[in-house]
């Protein structure tokens, strides 16, 4: 079993690491990353810069799309961050755009070398990569409150009709979820990998992984 440790603004580089999985009975797999401990301190993250290298290919070798939102709360139940994304892989590239729907708490930016057509005050958005290729992002940003406790909450559907749905603390315990029999290949973690490494991309905006 492979292990990465998360590390806060450095959320970006789970695009080349490997999560934790268990592996349980054919389609019954699971994958299992850890939390950060409570409380989340209230911090400011200097202007740094993070390189990644994309998978070499389609880990799913077929064109797939992935809609829908990730949630951060505080323990008063507050929203910290809320965020649309859309994900459309095909044999040669990945695009990748979201949405920031609600953003408190908090202040940001993160920015892409290369691939990225819009900016909003949030930092680079709609970007097209290919497979295999090295991209350099950009961040800084402050964590304005305490975070006690809380919860990750993800709502994603695969091709429009795979559900994707858990909920975890946001610290003092791991976050383990089940992948979809419809997008289990069975030998490797990298789509995961790339899905979570992006859908943590605007929270790298709130620090919420403390390095």
């Amino acid at each position: 079993m492979r292990t990465t440790t998360l590390t806060i603004l450095a959320a970006l580089t789970l695009l080349t690491c490997v999560f934790p999985a268990g592996a349980g009975p054919a389609h019954d797999k699971t994958l299992t990353f850890a939390m950060p401990a409570c409380p989340i301190r209230q911090t400011t993250v200097p202007p740094t810069k993070v390189a990644f290298v994309l998978p070499s290919k389609n880990p799913l070798r077929a064109p797939f799309t992935v809609t829908g939102t990730v949630q951060i709360t505080d323990q008063t139940g507050s929203t910290v961050i809320l965020t649309q994304n859309d994900v459309e892989a095909s044999s040669t590239s990945f695009f990748f755009t979201r949405t920031v729907k609600t953003f408190q708490h908090a202040t940001g930016s993160l920015s892409i070398d290369k691939g990225c057509t819009k900016t909003d005050p949030y930092g680079s958005n709609n970007c097209t990569w290919a497979w295999g290729q090295s991209i350099t992002a950009a961040f800084q940003g402050a964590l304005q409150e305490d975070i006690q406790a809380g919860k990750l909450i993800v709502d994603l559907k695969i091709d429009g009709t795979t559900p994707l749905q858990f909920t975890c603390p946001v610290c003092g315990a791991s976050c383990t979820f089940a992948v979809p029999r419809e997008v289990d290949d069975g030998k490797v973690n990298e789509l995961w990998v790339l899905m979570f490494g992006l859908f943590r991309f605007p929270l790298a905006l709130t620090n919420i992984f403390p390095h």
